[in-house]
């Protein structure tokens, strides 16, 4: 038995799996035996190639010191370890950069997080070679910076995804896609992303027991090497050393065939519990009850600019049936007829920060 500094029980995942490591696969095997069926996987000997993999902090500072980025605050509290809130100020990347180098108080709570290259730091983009392991790109490439010892707090995120260390190393724990062992933040909660409330360097038992029997498959990935992260499963990453990475967020070829693959069971209770996360995001608004009205049209119109997919008419009936039970309701709310063509919006909501 182990107790944390609170004198609580505290215990690790029951089981621990190293992730397999393959050299520079095919598009096709790598399409075939992991993207398609949702197995991580890290990849050796393809980015270690790219110009990107000569940054160091002094390239990042000369080639685009300036460029102005949002950085996440009070990293280092517990709050933000298990997901529930941080803040976020704009600045300079070379002030942030000279706050790392310095390994001041402010540089040890503060995180360069999910930037978008493209848009806002164009001067690296060039560097960068989008893999054909990538379909079709939902987001990105993104920026991370982390400081040594930096603690992401578990999450699971609605794209497949590739994670890629540029400099640096970083321990990844990823749990598959069952979402109660790792007890996910209330309905509601705001982002893209499902937080959960567990912290798994430090588990409490007694208020989270179905961790114990969490399946974690680990590995640590190193400079040149990407992981695969398939859509819908936990996953937790922390910075051994100080650690510059990228990432791009992605799903299969076509216009349903990632959101036929990510309804499928082994990934619906996942999926589901997202889905409902934006319901439930939409549902203080007033506008809420006229995307009610007009479901069908509202969620068309969200994949497409989710994903770029076209939902069938079974999977909007199968998604409405999970809003109708959600809240209650037989039927979906009559309104007066839309004069727009554009359907109310559903959107996912606070992207930067949580409170």
């Amino acid at each position: 038995m182990n107790l944390s500094k609170y004198g609580r029980v505290i215990v690790m995942a029951s089981e621990t799996f190293q992730i397999p490591r393959i050299s520079a696969p095919s598009d096709h095997n790598f399409r075939a035996n992991h993207l398609r069926k949702g197995v991580p996987v890290v990849i050796t000997d393809v980015a270690d190639k790219w110009p990107a993999a000569e940054w160091t902090l002094d390239e990042l500072t000369r080639k685009a010191g300036h460029n102005k980025a949002f950085i996440r605050q009070q990293t280092d509290k517990e709050s933000y370890k298990v997901g529930k809130s941080y803040s976020i100020r704009e600045s300079p990347l070379k002030e942030y950069i000279d706050d790392i180098r310095a390994d001041n108080s402010r540089a040890r709570s503060s995180y360069l997080a999910v930037q978008n290259i493209r848009s806002t730091f164009p001067e690296l983009e060039a560097d960068i070679n989008v893999p054909g392991y990538v379909e079709k790109l939902h987001g990105g490439p993104y920026l991370w910076i982390a400081m040594k010892g930096h603690y992401e707090f578990c999450h699971f995120d609605p794209d497949d995804g590739l994670l890629v260390i540029l400099s640096g190393s970083k321990r990844v724990k990823l749990y598959g896609c069952d979402i109660q062992p790792l007890y996910p933040n209330p309905l509601g909660s705001r982002g893209r992303t499902i937080q959960a409330q567990v912290n798994c360097d430090a588990p409490d038992l007694e208020t989270f027991p179905k961790f114990k029997g969490a399946q974690c498959h680990e590995c640590v990935l190193n400079a040149g090497e990407m992981l695969f992260i398939p859509a819908f499963w936990w996953h937790q990453v922390t910075a051994l050393e100080m650690t510059i990475s990228i990432n791009f967020f992605y799903g299969d070829a076509g216009d349903n065939t990632y959101l036929t693959k990510i309804m499928e069971p082994m990934r619906w209770q996942a999926y589901s519990h997202w889905f409902l996360n934006i319901v439930e995001q939409n549902r203080p608004f007033e506008s809420f009850q006229r995307v009610l009205e007009n479901l069908p049209d509202s969620l068309r119109s969200f994949f497409l600019k989710t994903w770029h997919e076209k939902p069938s008419q079974d999977q909007l009936d199968r998604l409405v049936k999970l809003v109708l039970d959600h809240l209650q309701l037989d039927s979906l709310p009559v309104g007066p007829a839309r004069t727009s063509k554009h359907p109310p919006v559903m959107k996912i909501r606070g992207l930067l920060w949580r409170k």
